[in-house]
């Protein structure tokens, strides 16, 4: 974690924007699976560190720490209800949010960025049984691990509560470059792309 800081830090110092005013934030998420991934897992919560700098207005450059873990699988989808799913993803990130137009305490954004991300699934194994539950078949578990990009966009609001202090609500989509593989025997289909829809909201703190 402090590693990445510094890499985000030294990044920006790089760049030439140390006389520029720099910003932390901290945003919690609820997330929205869409596409295969939905046939996967169900909604759930994660959040997101940013720390980054204000650029011309009201607009900001943002590197962010990322980490998912999605376990509640999506029942209502699952032809096998006790079926063991799960899916981690670490990931840092850069995002660029620029002002649309600024009213009185709101400022209106856009909102791009993409990000790095090293992520590891599983599909738990599963025994088949008969009706007095004696066992009949059996498939093994599957592990996947992968390096993958990410990509993400949408819009958003920022509600300047004092000086300094601000309020941030968006919303996006986003997806990021990953694949795990239909088990037919499972009617588990195959989920290529983890994409969800979120909707961000979290305090932000220039300094």
């Amino acid at each position: 974690m402090k590693k990445t800081i510094v890499i985000i830090v030294s990044l920006l110092m790089s760049l030439g924007y140390l006389r520029a005013q720099f910003t932390v934030a901290g945003e919690g998420i609820y997330i929205m699976p869409v596409g295969g991934f939905s046939g996967w897992f169900d909604r759930h919560y994660s959040g997101t560190l940013y720390l980054g700098q204000v650029r011309q207005g009201n607009s900001f450059l943002l590197g962010r720490i990322e980490f998912y873990k999605f376990y509640k699988e999506n029942v209502g989808k699952l032809y096998y209800k006790d079926l063991n799913l799960e899916l981690k993803v670490y990931g840092v990130g850069a995002e660029y949010r620029h002002s649309l137009f600024d009213v009185y305490f709101l400022n209106f954004y856009g909102v791009v960025g993409s990000g790095l991300y090293r992520w590891f699934g599983l599909r738990g194994e599963y025994f088949f049984k008969d009706s007095v539950g004696n066992v009949y078949d059996y498939i093994a578990e599957r592990r996947y691990q992968e390096w993958s990009a990410g990509f993400w966009g949408g819009t958003g609001v920022e509600f300047k509560i004092a000086k300094g202090l601000s309020l941030n609500l968006n919303a996006r989509y986003q997806i990021i470059v990953g694949e795990m593989w239909q088990t037919l025997v499972l009617r588990l289909e195959q989920a290529s792309g983890f994409q969800w829809l979120g909707v961000q909201a979290g305090m932000q703190v220039k300094f």
